[in-house]
């Protein structure tokens, strides 16, 4: 009971969100503008403000790092092989794995570790968002290009300058070197980076309530390979590789759980901005945080 206690907010936000968008008063205008703030401000801000602040990891962190890496690097592979094995269009072979790769740790995987697990998981939490929304989101944002005409350039110019990866690392930079804000710099961006996971929360929320429309018949194939590499086969890669490098229990909890999270939010407005995969993105997204209501669950009280 205590458990549903602390993940309960989380989803009740979500909630609120898709009522909202079923009165009509939270419609798509509202929601853009709710996922720009997110996207170039709180997201950025909230980045900077949890990698900034925590410690740099030390060596078993660091290795725990680069094995929950390559497992959640292997997702990745896995979904650009499904692609090539299937006949999807190009789209789908492009979005699929930033899809199934990236998921939604930052508002809800770390806010939730810390309420479950203990104030001790910040720190953890925060280094597996650097690698998620560093390296994972750079990956998939470039291999999402691919489904763009355009020039190469252009597109890595999208990777280096998207507000995520940047925000990311700027903290992690400061993490890095040790560097602190100054005390009202610091308590400024605190307050934005507070709004970022709520205000997310309720844009994803507003997000399933107007997303009333069923997938139809090709987008069910790459839709239900990115949910089950997302929900399924990612948590399952990442205990079992850090199970196997004899990760402590209290980080291989932090990460498996962190591995368990829907698609975040942020990869539908990746899509959006690119005009690729956007419309089975925000299904996956709906569709799996619905779904991770009850697989999130149930992860945080076997880990707990």
């Amino acid at each position: 009971m205590e458990l549903a206690v602390r993940i309960a907010p989380f989803f009740a936000l979500i909630a609120a969100g898709a009522v909202l968008a079923r009165l009509r008063i939270l419609d798509e205008r509202v929601g853009r503008w709710l996922s720009a703030y997110t996207y170039w401000i709180g997201f950025p801000a909230l980045l900077v403000s949890w990698l900034g602040t925590a410690p740099p990891p030390d060596a078993g962190l660091a290795r725990a790092l680069a094995v929950y890496a390559a497992a959640m690097g292997a997702v990745l592979g896995l979904a650009l092989l499904a692609g090539r094995a299937r006949p999807w269009p190009a789209e789908a072979r492009a979005g699929v794995p930033l899809v199934a790769a990236v998921g939604n740790t930052a508002f809800l995987g770390a806010p939730l570790a810390v309420s479950v697990l203990g104030a001790e998981a910040r720190a953890p939490a925060a280094a597996i968002v650097a690698v998620d929304f560093i390296l994972l989101l750079g990956i998939g944002v470039a291999v999402l290009q691919g489904g763009r005409d355009e020039p190469a350039w252009r597109g890595l110019r999208r990777v280096l300058l998207n507000p995520t990866v940047v925000g990311a690392g700027i903290g992690l930079m400061l993490s890095t070197l040790r560097l602190r804000l100054p005390e009202t710099a610091a308590g400024g961006l605190a307050l934005v980076a507070a709004t970022a996971s709520p205000v997310a929360l309720v844009a994803l929320g507003g997000l399933i309530g107007r997303e009333r429309a069923l997938p139809g018949r090709p987008e069910l194939g790459p839709l239900g390979a990115a949910l089950v590499l997302k929900l399924a086969l990612a948590p399952l890669l990442v205990w079992l590789a850090l199970a196997a490098a004899g990760t402590t229990p209290e980080l291989l909890a932090v990460a498996v759980l962190l591995a368990a999270c829907p698609t975040a939010v942020n990869v539908f407005i990746q899509t959006r901005a690119a005009d690729v995969f956007a419309r089975p993105a925000a299904q996956a997204v709906a569709i799996g945080t619905v779904i991770s209501a009850f697989t999130l669950t149930l992860a945080a009280h076997l880990l707990a």
